[in-house]
């Protein structure tokens, strides 16, 4: 099982930006690739993606790219399902992988995908902050995909909503402080602090147990259940609803539902939120700013990350050479990382885009903020984790305990000292003592 590791670091030079999309240098007019080449996305990747196909397919004409967006179950489902019932020929030439799902498929199929080192990627991996590009590389040190954004976290919230509450953002320094002002929204002006997404992926639990440098599992693989963060962590959670600042819903959908109609003052959530906001609530143009996540204590870490994406090429592509131009121009030309952070909110793992003017400037739907320094600050000091290729397994057990705890009123060691058991028996992993 692979166990890579790093942080991610950020510089900041003067690169001035020269156009939205790419323009890339001339290729020379021997030996390059012709054909179709489909790519399998969801959402706001998707989206980025189609944009800048155009541009793509002026540099390279004899190249057509089809960006079949789907919803992200449908990418995974139709993935494993080929992979794992040897119908690869059913398969796209590239397609979206999250980097916590990134050891699942390269520990189990590792010979279905390309390593895109054997095609000259090497010269473009310092390229990246190593806390993105580390989880990529495979044992004999092959980057096994093309490393697109990441997503530190933060909160959104209301301004206007927060000022009817007599909330003060800055005065919201630890979790504690989150909740005290929670209590106050929901008293004061009956609106839900934030969302929780019951039937799904809690993923601010996540974010709390990073902040003590941990996920599901530890840097060992072992189960984290019955460690003292995913205790504390838990209590947070259960302080939040015995005060009623949670809006439980089934999906994600549900809880945007709720914030378009004035329902929920703050969203805890990666920097790709900004583009769902921007999308679905844009009569809220001005409403909105980003603050940074709470720490347990003042001074404590407020540094998370929730997702990001990776393009991979399966082994069954009749194009390889083509695809791997497009990956390459999606995820290494600087005009378009820094096009995916501000139309979409997909923060750019790539340092050069990290550093550009543009990531520093004020953006009118967040009332001039200049959101992305916040994310910037973060990026810095993102947590080193373990996803490993049980990470499914881990998300449903923590999952179904929040459920429980939430749901059930069950006792916060009881549903974790469950979830540990189910887990270190169905994985064979031992028991963190962090």
């Amino acid at each position: 099982m692979r166990n890579r590791f790093g942080w991610m670091s950020v510089c900041v030079s003067s690169i001035m930006l020269t156009s939205c999309l790419a323009q890339t240098e001339t290729v020379s007019e021997t030996d390059v690739p012709e054909g179709d080449v489909t790519v399998w996305a969801w959402n706001l990747e998707a989206d980025y993606l189609i944009d800048i196909v155009p541009a793509f397919e002026e540099q390279y004409p004899d190249i057509n790219v089809n960006v079949m967006k789907l919803s992200g179950e449908q990418v995974y489902q139709r993935l494993t399902t080929g992979l794992a019932a040897g119908v690869e020929s059913q398969l796209p030439d590239l397609v979206q992988v999250e980097n916590q799902r990134i050891d699942l498929y390269m520990d189990n199929f590792a010979e279905s995908f390309v390593n895109l080192s054997e095609m000259g990627f090497d010269e473009h991996r310092d390229k990246f902050v190593e806390g993105k590009i580390a989880p990529l590389i495979n044992d004999n040190g092959g980057v096994m995909a093309f490393p697109r954004d990441t997503g530190p976290m933060a909160i959104f919230y209301r301004h206007d909503l927060f000022e009817e509450a007599g909330i003060d953002p800055a005065s919201i320094v630890t979790w504690d402080d989150y909740i005290q002002t929670g209590k106050e929204m929901r008293e004061d002006t009956g609106m839900f602090m934030t969302g929780i997404q019951l039937n799904g992926d809690t993923s601010f639990y996540r974010a709390m147990l990073q902040q003590h440098d941990l996920f599901y599992f530890d840097l060992d693989g072992n189960v984290t259940a019955n460690t003292e963060a995913a205790h504390k962590s838990m209590h947070i959670l259960k302080e939040m609803d015995d005060v009623n600042m949670l809006l439980h819903a089934a999906t994600g959908e549900e809880i945007n539902a709720a914030i378009k109609n004035d329902a929920v003052a703050s969203v805890i959530s990666g920097s790709w939120q900004k583009g769902i906001i921007e999308d679905q609530m844009p009569e809220q143009e001005g409403l909105w700013r980003v603050m940074h996540l709470p720490a347990f204590e003042e001074g404590g870490s407020t540094a998370a990350n929730d997702g990001g994406s990776n393009l991979a090429i399966t082994e069954v592509s009749t194009n390889k050479e083509a695809a791997y131009l497009f990956g390459e121009f999606a995820s290494v030309h600087v005009d378009n990382q820094v096009y995916g952070a501000l139309a979409y909110g997909a923060y750019p793992a790539l340092i050069e885009a990290i550093d550009r003017p543009e990531m520093r400037e004020g953006i009118d739907f967040y009332g001039g903020q200049e959101i992305f320094d916040v994310f910037a600050e973060e990026a810095l000091n993102l947590p080193v984790v373990n996803f490993t290729d049980d990470y499914l397994r881990g998300q449903n057990n923590f999952n179904d305990a929040i459920g429980r705890v939430i749901l059930q009123d069950v006792a916060i060691e009881e549903a974790l000292n469950t979830t540990a058991n189910r887990l270190e028996s169905a994985t064979g992993r031992g028991s963190s003592n962090e």
